[in-house]
């Protein structure tokens, strides 16, 4: 009995441990959080995007490979294969552009039960996606991206926050608009649970898109530059190394220079696991 009952405590709280941290390993499921993956820990997320937009519209499979370099620094590759792009201009599918991208983790602050982070980010879109034809896959140019990103996480209630910019460069003599991506998002655990049991966390998303008016050596080009606002509810539902994300988010504001569609909805659906 003497010998049970330590190792018993010992499990407890490694349990405890285990689940505190299983706690602090969520992410807005629209946007970017402040969270990097273990040293050494690998994480594949396989999801599916939709987007529609008037009489546009366009599903996504997004695969995304994680990798721990060290306990505050992260990698992440990202590839999408669009499924089915509809406009007006015709129906098309294949691969999409890649993403390459890392996250720093320079502050954190754990507490009782509770942690806040702050993360930078930075990454480079690569032009895998053909540009060419009617129904455009990729951008044609390689965009740098950086950003910043930061999180209140504890046992019962949550908070993001992050800022990104997308440096759009020139490609043949077209010079698409650069994007500002800026996010926050609230959310709660309705029910306090074990690493043992199913771990549910619902989050109300806010996620912001400027975009600047593209460019060509003959100035700017009509009809083309926006700010749209989207809200939503997202949730995460986790059991031990698994974790399913799902989302809907409806357009709250969509400011169009000339005639652009009128966003109507998007949604995500995704599966994530870490090893």
């Amino acid at each position: 009995m003497t010998l049970r009952r330590p190792a018993s405590i010992c499990l407890s709280l490694a349990l405890v441990v285990l689940g505190a941290n299983a706690a602090h390993a969520h992410e807005p499921v629209f946007g970017v959080g402040p969270e990097t993956i273990y040293e050494g820990g690998v994480g594949v997320e396989v999801g599916w995007d939709f987007e529609d937009e008037g009489d546009e519209r366009t599903a996504v499979l997004d695969t995304e490979l994680i990798y721990g370099v060290t306990p505050n620094f992260s990698l992440t590759v990202a590839s999408l294969q669009v499924l089915r792009r509809h406009t007006d201009d015709g129906t098309r599918s294949g691969l999409g552009d890649m993403l390459v991208r890392g996250k720093l983790q320079v502050w954190k602050r754990d507490r009782l039960n509770a942690s806040e982070k702050l993360t930078l980010i930075a990454g480079l879109t690569l032009p895998t996606g053909s540009e060419h034809g009617s129904v455009p896959l990729g951008s044609g140019s390689f965009d740098p991206v950086f950003g910043i990103a930061a999180g209140h996480e504890s046992r019962t209630w949550y908070a993001f926050g992050s800022i990104r910019y997308l440096l759009r460069t020139r490609h043949d003599g077209l010079n698409r608009g650069d994007r500002i991506f800026y996010e926050v998002a609230a959310g709660l655990r309705p029910w306090r649970t074990g690493y043992l049991e199913p771990d549910l966390v619902i989050l109300l998303e806010f996620n912001g898109l400027a975009t600047a008016q593209d460019r060509d050596r003959a100035g700017a080009i009509s009809s083309t530059g926006r700010n749209v606002g989207w809200l939503g509810p997202t949730a995460l539902l986790s059991y031990r190394n698994l974790m399913t994300k799902a989302g809907i988010q409806f357009p709250v504001y969509a400011n169009r220079r000339g005639s652009q569609e009128r966003p109507d909805l998007r949604a995500v659906l995704a599966l994530e696991v870490h090893f």
